[in-house]
């Protein structure tokens, strides 16, 4: 039947009127859809020390542009950071995109439909590629240039793409994305200048300070490296080619030399996720690392040239609260150590953490760390060396609502930060009116604590 003689027989066919009571029955089943996005938005008017999600459902997947950023699917966000307008921008680790939130919709600056590490001869080498075009294989992290450096320009956006074994730029104004340095992974540069020749394996972090030297978290080279501001390449702490464990948490050592644990090789093989984390104090003069798998932060002086442990007694914390290592949940490659989750209100060098991430400062002037596998962000003050968790009730577990926090939705939303539910944090990010954004990973959410 074709639809003219479909619609012919409808309009012979009687029409009967609904009655009020059909008609309820109709709108009743309506209400069952949720609401508008912004009507959920629990980030909207929230108070101080709320904590919300800004950005995902917590069902991993990808679409770009078409939803509101609540209804919007990540896949494993990794990192986020802030511009000085305040537009957000995630890396979509397992989706292998930089994406920002435009008009409340997620739309991708780097990244196109296939992972990869682009065309060696391509214009991101050259005179800059548009940033569809340019393939990533999970991307880490991301910082704005706040002063020209050899390796980003002041306003760039810097990438570290961790798969890719490079560092790209992106132009806010061009929009045009470039590689600064980085090839096939290796090792090979340092006492040298940077130059095409350079090379990385697995770089997961960078930071600059105020004199436009770039330090690099080199993960499965065992190193920090230095990109000067004079372009000379180094190595400022470490052991090449030789992870290992910390002989005495209570002693400086020399950092050249000394010996990192971003992952562990012999229990997990290759990395399946971007290790570490770094912070520089305020007067460029401290180095702070996290030492992912020996479960510690450490602290790099850059001018003795020594390193030494600022927290994590090296028993990796878990979220057993009560001390039993059978009641950790354990979704990582290595068995759950005896002792549990640890520390908190008492001196940092003594507390356990499992896995700490991304490191940055607070408005308090309070060192923040993503305490990655105790499903925590934790927080440092200096002066008194107290330990505290800030956001995290530890019951994160494999989905993110283990238990129903106290406040809020069943993953804390609408509730006091220190009772949601993370699962597994790893990046962290305090935008410039105060407010703390987390990277919340297996979670898919980008989440916001208000200030």
């Amino acid at each position: 039947m074709n639809s003219a003689r479909r619609f012919k027989h409808f309009v012979n066919k009687p029409i009967f009127l609904l009655g009020s009571a059909a008609v309820a029955m109709a709108m009743a089943s309506c209400d069952t859809q949720s609401p508008p996005a912004k009507d959920r938005d629990t980030c909207v008017g929230a108070k101080s020390g709320t904590i919300c999600t800004y950005i995902g459902t917590g069902t991993k997947g990808f679409d770009e542009g078409l939803n509101h950023r609540l209804d919007a699917k990540l896949s494993t966000p990794w990192d986020i950071v802030t511009d000085a307008a305040g537009t957000v921008f995630v890396t979509d680790w397992n989706n292998h995109r930089v994406r920002k939130v435009v008009d409340d919709k997620m739309v991708s600056i780097i990244g196109a439909s296939e992972p990869g590490d682009g065309d060696p001869e391509g214009l991101e080498f050259k005179d800059g590629a548009t940033g569809d075009t340019v393939s990533l294989n999970h991307p880490t992290d991301m910082l704005f240039a706040q002063v020209d450096s050899p390796i980003a320009k002041k306003g760039q956006l810097l990438l570290t793409a961790w798969h890719n074994h490079r560092f790209r730029t992106w132009d806010p104004v061009t929009g045009k994305v470039f590689v600064t340095c980085g090839k096939a992974p290796g090792y090979i540069g340092d006492g040298e200048q940077l130059g095409k020749h350079t090379s990385f394996n697995q770089p997961s972090k960078a930071v600059q300070d105020k004199a436009g030297n770039t330090y690099i978290l080199d993960m499965r080279n065992w190193l920090i490296r230095k990109v000067g501001a004079d372009k000379k390449v180094d190595k400022i702490a470490g052991t090449w080619g030789k992870p290992g464990g910390i002989v005495d948490d209570t002693k400086s050592e020399p950092a050249l030399g000394a010996k990192f644990l971003f992952f562990n090789p012999a229990e997990w093989g290759n990395p399946y996720f971007a290790a570490g984390g770094m912070a520089l104090s305020s007067d460029d003069k401290i180095l702070y690392v996290a030492d992912s798998a020996n479960h510690r932060i450490r602290a790099i002086d850059l001018a003795a040239g020594t390193i030494s442990t600022l927290a994590g007694s090296g028993d990796s914390g878990c979220v057993d609260d009560k001390g039993a290592a059978a009641g950790c949940v354990n979704d990582q490659p290595f068995a759950p150590r005896a002792g549990g989750f640890a520390g908190d209100n008492g001196p940092a060098n003594a507390a356990k953490l499992n896995l700490p991430a991304d490191l940055a400062w607070g408005p308090d002037g309070r060192l923040y760390f993503a305490d990655s596998g105790n499903d925590r962000i934790r927080a440092i003050d200096l002066k008194s060396g107290l330990i505290a968790t800030v956001v995290g009730g530890g019951n994160g577990g494999p989905t993110g609502d283990v238990s129903k926090p106290i406040g809020g939705d069943k993953n804390g939303d609408g509730g006091p930060a220190a009772q949601a539910s993370l699962n597994r944090p790893r990046g962290i990010h305090f935008d410039a009116t105060g407010n703390l954004w987390i990277a919340d990973s297996y979670s898919n959410r980008v989440r916001k604590v208000i200030k």
